[in-house]
């Protein structure tokens, strides 16, 4: 015979986000009974304390049962289900991950909810309305799963399986041209920064102001001109000197040697 499950005082451990990004994501889905809680707390908990597989817990009015039926790398919860039994309602909340359907998912956790109640009878009054329309909805899925033929089962996986592929396809060209912007954007900006900085050597002096210069390196240079040391000395292109020399020779300011 099992041994009884230990009460736990604070809420079952739930796995982290970090934990949890690990692997993919799960989704979380769930439903509600409304009912009305005929029972105390701690009878409820002595009667599940019959099942050693849950971890249940007491918080301020409601009993949390937490079924775990697979961890992660980390040992935190990854596949499970949690039942909270308010003083009006039962709440199921329960996790999706890749590679189990969502429907057979459900119908697995309603067969978990449905044996809860088994072990703890007439400990709440439960509205059926509410319990009956989440029966009708599961079964409603086994039969449209009961009368689907292998074929057209396979014909709506190769079609989804298709249509993955195409979403796949389109994703890898995206980051391939998300790639490739990205190095245009970073090669606009290098020249964008050329650019700049070429304005900004060809703006620092007025032709004026050149011409003065020139002039007076002419004065201590005894006349001779070297571009690119003169270029290097006041920071401008040579290109920019070239043309101010040739605006003073055509002004007249300078004369070229024969």
């Amino acid at each position: 015979m099992p041994e009884p499950a230990k009460p736990q005082t604070g809420k079952p451990a739930l796995p982290s986000q970090a934990e949890a990004e690990k692997l993919a994501a799960p989704k979380v889905d769930g439903f509600k009974i409304f009912a009305k809680r005929l029972k105390g707390t701690a009878e409820i908990m002595d009667a599940l304390c019959t099942l050693s597989n849950l971890e249940i817990a007491r918080e301020a009015d409601y009993i949390a049962v937490l079924n775990v039926e697979s961890r992660d790398i980390r040992r935190s919860p990854y596949l499970f289900s949690t039942v909270y039994m308010r003083p009006d309602a039962i709440e199921v909340a329960y996790t999706l991950v890749p590679g189990v359907s969502p429907r057979k998912r459900r119908i697995d956790v309603l067969r978990h909810f449905l044996n809860i109640l088994t072990i703890i009878p007439g400990a709440y009054e439960i509205d059926e309305k509410y319990l009956f329309q989440t029966l009708q909805s599961a079964l409603a899925d086994i039969t449209e799963f009961a009368s689907s033929d292998y074929k057209e089962i396979f014909a709506r996986y190769d079609s989804l399986l298709k249509d993955h592929e195409e979403l796949k396809r389109r994703a890898d060209e995206l980051a391939s041209l998300n790639a490739k912007v990205s190095r245009d954007l970073i090669e606009a900006r290098a020249r964008n920064d050329e650019l700049t900085l070429r304005l900004g050597q060809l703006e620092a002096y007025t032709d004026e102001a050149l011409m003065v210069k020139i002039q007076d390196w002419l004065d201590v240079h005894r006349n001779e001109m070297n571009v690119s040391d003169f270029a290097k000395q006041y920071g401008v292109v040579e290109s920019r000197v070239e043309d101010v020399l040739n605006k003073m020779v055509m002004q007249g300011y300078l004369e070229l040697r024969g």
